[in-house]
């Protein structure tokens, strides 16, 4: 039976509630939109700016639960799903359940036990009271088995779900040149900065790389010229035809990510890249070694891999041809199939 659907989170460019909110729609469900990033920045004055909402978080905090609790109330879902949603209060999350008499469920994208690196764009992501609004939804889905394991000792009613593929955005490309500067790209990587990442990247001493993202402006230096920073940010459809266009396309997990993986992990194979990525067994899985992706133990072989894909076309086109047909098996309609399976549970 089709449900009638409430889908909470940022819905910016290339954001993963709306990769749900469409699978969903793809199913045949009725999907509504709940923009909290925005609602954030409506809830009052000076709401657009870094210091003003480290002093009247929890005031817009508060706006924003109401305004949550207002939408619920004029939608009636038969469904909640927030994606992250770290703004909810515990008591918020109790009273719709019991209101509205619905599953509310989350999809947690990050480590609920770690911070994540402070970036003055993005709403407040951590709470004290964090675990204690977890443990009020339906279900919490994470896509790395260890937080699950943890989460649930801790009183979470977590199953693993991994990260997939928007087949609107990440489908097969053909390799081409790079649409903005017009060069054959070696390497691309596309993500926000961060140390560990920065110096893979620098590790890279016989290729150029082209990377996207925030924050690297600093990272001229260690690079020394070697690389090329673009300023322009890439999302979606861009990030697909950019990962099709390279020799390789790279994808340094972050030391939260393993030993599991990251949306990367699905997104380049689907766009029909050839991923080079730090091993996990968990991406090993999905996408076997030398079979349909290629991976990296230290940042040292990384120029290796990249040359003998540089020299064996065909056998980076058989690489390219097996990767995009395990994606199609990850799309997120087959997530949501399990989120709606569980909770008919």
């Amino acid at each position: 039976m089709n449900k009638r659907v409430l889908i909470i989170g940022p819905f910016s460019p290339g954001a993963l509630p709306e990769s749900f909110a469409r699978a969903f729609e793809q199913l045949g469900h009725e999907v509504f939109r709940f923009d909290s990033d925005r609602a954030y920045f409506d809830a009052g004055l000076g709401a657009a700016y870094r210091l003003v909402r480290g002093m009247r978080k929890r005031t817009f905090w508060d706006r924003v639960n109401r305004s949550t609790i207002e939408v619920a109330r004029c939608v009636r879902p038969q469904l909640i799903l927030a994606v992250k949603g770290t703004y909810l209060h515990p008591e918020t999350i109790r009273r719709l359940r019991g209101e509205l008499g619905v599953a509310f469920a989350n999809y947690y994208p990050d480590d609920p036990y770690i911070g994540v690196p402070w970036n003055p764009h993005k709403l407040s992501n951590q709470r004290t009271d964090l675990m204690e609004a977890l443990r009020q939804y339906s279900r919490v889905w994470l896509w790395e088995r260890r937080l699950v394991q943890r989460l649930a000792a801790n009183g979470v009613a977590a199953s693993y779900l991994p990260f997939g593929v928007d087949q609107e955005v990440f489908y097969p490309h053909a390799p081409a040149d790079c649409v903005e500067c017009g060069e054959s790209h070696a390497a691309v990587f596309i993500g926000q900065h961060h140390d560990k990442r920065q110096a893979h990247i620098a590790a890279v001493h016989r290729h150029r790389v082209g990377v996207w993202g925030g924050r690297w402006d600093g990272a001229q230096r260690a690079f020394r010229g070697r690389h090329t920073i673009h300023r322009n940010p890439a999302f979606g459809s861009n990030c697909a035809c950019l990962y099709a266009g390279a020799a390789v396309a790279l994808n340094v997990l972050a030391d939260h990510n393993v030993p599991g993986h990251n949306m990367r992990t699905f997104e380049v194979p689907a766009s029909g890249g050839v991923m080079l990525a730090t091993y996990t067994v968990e991406q090993h899985e999905f996408f076997p070694e030398n079979e349909a992706a290629l991976y990296y133990r230290n940042p040292g072989e990384i120029d290796d891999k990249i040359e003998r894909v540089l020299k064996d076309p065909q056998w980076a086109a058989r690489l390219r041809q097996q990767a995009m047909t395990i994606a199609a098996q990850h799309h997120y309609t087959e997530r949501v199939k399990v989120v709606l399976a569980e909770l008919a549970d």
